[in-house]
């Protein structure tokens, strides 16, 4: 996803502006890269998760979470 025209910062400001307002508007949670609070606790990893096998949104998420599956079964085959 790209910034908007009228958008003067840069494409990761932006990215980081619009998530903080979603977040904001969306789950009333105020998300701030010092001060994550719900976004690092895991019943919203797994609201993502789960939103993502609905929607097949965000394909690069999709990805992370089969790179996390696959080292997570070579983590418990070693043991």
């Amino acid at each position: 996803m790209g910034k908007i025209s009228d958008f003067e910062g840069s494409t990761s400001v932006f990215h980081s502006t619009y998530f903080q307002e979603l977040l904001l508007e969306k789950a009333k949670v105020h998300y701030g890269k010092n001060n994550p609070k719900e976004v690092v606790e895991e019943y919203f990893l797994k609201q993502l998760i789960e939103r993502n096998q609905k929607t097949n949104h965000i394909q690069s998420f999709q990805y992370f979470i089969e790179l996390c599956k696959a080292i997570r079964f070579k983590i418990n085959q070693k043991d």
